[in-house]
């Protein structure tokens, strides 16, 4: 009797310990299920946008109104109708303030837009708008109206402003141009920078604190000259001289 009492306590602590063991298994493989779960991983060839939410890359072809929130590797071709009153509602220096620095729609290729990326956005390759708003642009940008971004590398041509709050690297042209940090040329007949390496030619050449390179303009000013100012009436910390000024 005593034996067939610890036979049966022998079972039962044998079963109790293969059933821990097996929910130890089970639930295990549950929490590794749920820590290897992809989460927004797809890429497609072809979306709409705006891009859905389980969408985080397109190589090859986003069509729609715009706003893909996704890295575009192709083509990103947006038709909206509101472009026009984006671009006389939207302020565009304002709405690079609230900008934090994510990169929420990134086109590594072409863009071609009927009004044009508005914040947290970056383009690298080629780009034509009615406008464009980024976090920052490399290749050429091509705008009806306007290229504002913090920092804008290569050319950038608008009918009426090119603005780099923080760095401008390349060829500007545009009615106005404006850069943080200016190193390369700024061509339009208002041209502005903060601190100029290069060259800025227009009607009027304003650096507000250093330039190296040269002005050339009918009014040119700035603040330390490392270079030269050519124009009808030049001005720098040292002197003011018509013709040209050191």
């Amino acid at each position: 009797m005593k034996n067939l009492l610890i036979l049966l306590f022998i079972s039962v602590s044998a079963l109790a310990q293969n059933d821990t063991m097996q929910t130890h298994i089970v639930q295990t493989h549950i929490v590794q299920t749920d820590t290897l779960k992809p989460g927004k991983l797809k890429t497609r060839i072809f979306s709409f946008t705006p891009t859905p939410d389980a969408v985080d890359r397109v190589n090859g072809l986003a069509l729609g109104v715009g706003y893909a929130n996704a890295t575009v590797n192709g083509l990103n071709l947006e038709i909206n109708p509101l472009g026009i009153l984006i671009f006389m509602f939207q302020d565009p220096v304002r709405t690079l303030e609230r900008d934090n620095g994510e990169i929420h729609t990134k086109v590594n290729g072409l863009h071609i837009s009927t009004s044009g990326f508005m914040d947290h956005s970056q383009l690298n390759g080629v780009g034509i708008s009615l406008f464009s708003v980024t976090t920052k642009t490399n290749g050429v940008s091509i705008a009806g109206f306007y290229n504002v971004s913090k920092e804008l590398n290569g050319l950038h041509v608008a009918a009426l402003n090119n603005t780099a709050t923080e760095k401008g690297n390349g060829l500007f042209i545009a009615v106005a141009n404006h850069a943080g940090r200016l190193n390369g040329v700024q061509l339009g007949a208002f041209n502005s920078a903060d601190y100029t390496t290069g060259l800025t030619a227009g009607l009027s050449n304003t650096c507000k604190e250093e330039l190296t390179g040269v002005q050339i303009g009918l009014f040119n000013r700035t603040k330390k000259c490392r270079g030269l100012q050519i124009g009808l009436w030049n001005i720098n910390e040292k002197r003011s001289l018509p013709f040209i000024n050191w």
